[in-house]
C-alpha cells in the first residue's frame, strides 16, 4: 500500500503577508483596550439605584401594613364610640325618667310631711 503524499501549500506565502497579518493582529488587540473602558462606575450606580429600589419598595409595604393596621384600629375604635354615643343616650333618657320620678316623689314626701305637721 502506498501513502499519498499531499502537497499543502501555507496559507501565507510571503514575509510581507505575515508580517502584516501580524500588524493587523497587533493594531486590532491594542485598539480595543485603548478602546476599552472601565464600566465599574455605572454598575456601582445601577447596583446603588437598584437597592433604593428596593429600599422604597420595602419602606412602601411597610407603611401599607401600618395604614392598614391604623385604618382597623379606627373602625374598632369608632364602633366603640358608637356604644358609647349609644350607651350615652339611653342614660340621659335614663337620667330624666328618673329626675321624673324623684320630683314626683319628692312632691309626695313634702306633702306627707306637711300633712304630718298639721297634726
Amino acid at each position: 500500500m502506498q501513502v499519498k503524499k499531499f502537497s499543502v501549500k501555507p496559507f501565507i506565502s510571503s514575509p510581507l503577508m505575515v508580517a502584516l497579518l501580524l500588524a493587523t493582529l497587533a493594531v486590532a488587540s491594542h485598539s480595543q483596550s485603548a478602546f476599552a473602558r472601565s464600566i465599574l462606575p455605572e454598575q456601582n450606580d445601577a447596583a446603588s439605584a437598584r437597592d433604593a429600589v428596593g429600599d422604597s419598595m420595602s419602606k412602601l409595604e411597610d407603611l401599607n401594613k401600618r395604614i392598614k393596621s391604623q385604618e382597623e384600629l379606627i373602625a374598632k375604635e369608632q364602633e366603640r364610640l358608637k356604644q358609647y354615643q349609644t350607651e350615652k343616650a339611653q342614660t340621659e333618657q335614663d337620667l330624666e325618667s328618673r329626675k321624673a320620678v324623684f320630683e314626683q316623689k319628692s312632691k309626695v314626701l313634702d306633702e306627707a310631711w306637711k300633712s304630718r305637721n298639721n297634726y
